[in-house]
């Protein structure tokens, strides 16, 4: 194992790292950026003259039509107008759940932004027409499809997927949050616990696609939008609003979730989430493309649920996976958001109405904690506004072609999996945080028929502290409350010196113990790295000091330091909190910042930050139980780090890993997931690398066996949480 010490050293030295802490920018593109009136206007004025005209509404009310001309008129089947005529699949006389719920949910949120009771009204009606007629009270569940034809509603609960059954619950999961109305809250518990115990496949470690086989459409499959549906639909929505015990067992729910994705979907190496992983082939960009709006919209979901959680892991994630995204996403030539990568690797320069404002609301929530996440704004809202908005009809386009800037009529503007969702909540998101971006207050409308605890209300998935409730009754006894909102402070300037965790250099609390890396300027005159055969500089001329929050100073061993990076051990004993570090040059120039000290914050190392191939070992098991180590990489000529497929051998072997990092050892509970899959956790504390070798600060955590199910996988995630708080994925790949 002589080579992993060679590395393990390298980390602990800083030639491996780089810097990758988040800085708060510049301010100045506020200015251009959209007002929060702007919003309302586009709602208003672009997107609901679409949703309000008596063919929109449906006959009876709530019984929304899925699909409809770009003029807003029915569809004649016998006639049909253009772009509905050249797609047979939307010429099947039908109605879709999912429109039905989705087009609910857009009347929702015009209340929640106008307070005109009508769109309340609209609401309800959808409400209604899903409870008597979707929710499957004998079967479990929802039906997903009304056939026009014979009025029947289908299909078999055994055909039903989970991503319609939890865009079933949309609807209702934002009537619940803007009205707090019982009424309907046993649906959606039944409703939810039937999807999450019917579908969910520990095999698999995702849900499963359906129940069973449908002829050459197979059960198993497994498709990121089963898992990540139910969290952007109801599970992040309602979830802090419930009560107990309903709240701690969503949470639960959601970290499930959470875990599912990232461990199975995720590509580290590409920064980009695969809607199928079946294959190796489907989560490889050599063969699947990749569109931004699953990557933004996951990513979001899991910063939502890492605050909900508490887990700052999953919080730092997201956001500095999302920061990189926006760059690759981004097109500067002319302000606008690309659509995805195609296969083999070419970026997909046109713009799809659902990517674009995923991405766009990502961007705005970041920006909220990072102003220069949202340096896009001014201009991706403008293109928005002049190229997606159909001025004569009313909502947006499906598409914009690049370059000409004319939009894709290849659907219309109305149909299944496009029904008023993505506008409408682009507008609620674009409202709230262009509000909070201008120190403004948020003011938004609900509809609490009984008293209510100002605590519980939320802007949205927003946080919001509110500074007033004002109510009315109407002349049927209906209340209705406006509730104005004051968001989180402005970004403080970038700090002189910031402090992360030298395995994944991520923003976040830093574990006693564990391996930290500070990046400033001039923290030393030189660059300074220990003699052989030690750990430490035994006589460095930078000093590091931190005050912890009971006010006790320490002094950290350092483990390399030079004018940009000083890399230290983090004290065992300083106390949780709040910690001031202070570093100072040999020169006596010092630089100053704040760092939060936890007792547990995972991380694993990588060899290749490239690909995130974990630091970790091979150890194989005989079936007479001898062993012998391996390595997870190869060394290819240009002393480039490169995985090396684990091989899990005959059934009568067993393989088990190694992996190595830092921030793990006072954890109470440690779970791994490998390629989605629970894996058992045998050990974790101080390194056991042999007699004689201390590497202070770096931990081990031993797995396995490895499940024989990954056989063939290719490259598979490993996602470890400790007590709670996940670290960033890493990979091994498996033959």
């Amino acid at each position: 194992m002589h080579r992993i010490w060679r590395y393990l050293l390298l980390f602990t030295t800083g030639v491996l790292l780089a810097a990758g802490s988040a800085q708060t920018g510049d301010s100045s593109y506020l200015r251009d950026l959209p007002t929060g009136d702007r919003w309302i206007q586009h709602l208003t004025n672009d997107l609901l003259p679409f949703w309000t005209t008596p063919a929109a509404l449906g006959d009876p009310l709530g019984s929304f039509p899925s699909v409809r001309c770009d003029d807003g008129s029915l569809l004649d089947y016998k006639k049909p107008c253009p772009p509905i005529a050249a797609n047979s699949y939307l010429l099947a006389p039908a109605q879709s759940l999912v429109s039905v719920s989705r087009q609910t949910y857009g009347y929702g949120v015009a209340y929640h932004l106008t307070g005109y009771p009508k769109y309340l009204a609209y609401m309800k009606a959808g409400i209604d027409y899903i409870r008597k007629n979707a929710v499957d009270r004998s079967g479990g569940g929802m039906f997903t499809m009304l056939d026009l034809g014979n009025n029947s509603w289908g299909p078999r609960r055994e055909f039903r997927n989970p991503q319609e059954l939890g865009y079933g619950l949309l609807g209702l999961a934002m009537y619940y949050y803007l009205t707090r109305d019982d009424q309907v809250l046993p649906d959606i518990f039944a409703i939810k616990e039937y999807i999450a115990s019917s579908y969910y496949n520990r095999t698999l470690g995702t849900m499963q696609w359906m129940l069973q086989n449908n002829g050459s459409q197979r059960s198993d499959q497994k498709r990121l939008v089963a898992d990540l549906d139910q969290m952007n639909t109801y599970l992040v929505l309602l979830t802090p609003i419930l009560p107990e015990p309903q709240r701690t067992e969503w949470q639960q729910t959601l970290a499930l979730m959470a875990r599912s994705i990232l461990g199975t979907f995720y590509s580290p190496a590409d920064n980009l989430f695969f809607t199928s992983a079946n294959t190796p082939q489907d989560r490889d960009l050599a063969f699947s493309g990749a569109d931004f709006g699953h990557t933004s919209k996951a990513l979001w979901m899991l910063r939502w649920t890492g605050l909900m959680l508490g887990d700052q892991g999953m919080v730092s994630f997201s956001e500095a996976a999302g920061r990189r995204l926006f760059d690759r996403a981004y097109l500067p030539e002319d302000g606008s958001w690309a659509q995805g990568v195609l296969s083999g690797g070419q970026t997909d320069r046109n713009k799809n109405w659902w990517i674009f404002a995923e991405l766009d609301q990502f961007s705005g929530t970041l920006a909220l904690g990072d102003l220069r996440a949202g340096r896009y704004l001014p201009q991706t809202a403008a293109y928005w506004f002049k190229y997606f908005v159909d001025p004569e009809f009313g909502e947006v386009w499906n598409g914009v072609n690049y370059g000409t800037n004319t939009p894709q009529r290849d659907y219309p503007k109305a149909w299944a999996w496009k029904s008023a969702y993505h506008s409408f909540e682009h507008a609620l998101v674009g409202y709230i945080t262009a509000q909070y971006l201008r120190g403004q207050p948020v003011k938004l409308h609900y509809a609490f028929q009984k008293e209510f605890k100002p605590a519980i209300i939320r802007p949205y998935y927003f946080p919001g502290t509110v500074q007033s409730v004002d109510g009315i009754v109407d002349s049927a006894g209906i209340q209705y409350q406006t509730v104005s909102f004051s968001g989180p402070s402005a970004p403080a300037a970038a700090p002189a010196l910031t402090a992360v965790s030298a395995a994944t250099y991520l923003a976040g609390p830093l574990a006693v113990g564990s391996i930290a890396a500070a990046f400033g300027a001039r923290l030393s005159t030189d660059t300074q790295m220990p003699q052989a055969g030690q750990i430490f500089i035994s006589s460095p001329g930078t000093s590091v000091a931190i005050q912890d929050s009971a006010g006790a100073r320490w002094a950290p061993s350092l483990y390399f330091a030079s004018p940009s990076q000083v890399n230290f051990l983090v004290p065992a004993n300083a106390a949780p909190g709040f910690a001031v570090i202070t570093i100072t040059a040999k020169d006596g120039v010092a630089a100053s910042g704040q760092l939060q000290i936890a007792p547990v914050s995972p991380g694993i190392f990588q060899l290749d930050t490239g690909t995130a191939l974990a630091a970790a070992n091979v150890v194989r098991v005989k079936a007479d139980q001898s062993q012998s180590f391996e390595s997870v990489y190869q060394v290819g000529l240009a002393d480039e780090v490169r995985a090396l497929p684990i091989d899990l051998g005959p059934a009568t072997e067993q393989v088990y890993l190694t992996l190595w990092g830092t921030g793990i050892f006072n954890a109470k509970s440690v779970a791994v997931t490998v390629g989605g899959q629970e894996v058992g956790v045998l050990y974790w504390g101080p390194q056991r690398l042999s007699a004689g070798v201390n590497l202070v600060g770096v931990e081990q955590v031993n797995i396995g066996p490895l499940p024989r199910a990954l056989a063939g996988a290719g490259r598979v995630n490993i996602v470890l949480a400790a007590d709670g708080q996940t670290a960033s994925p890493v990979q091994v790949s498996i033959k």
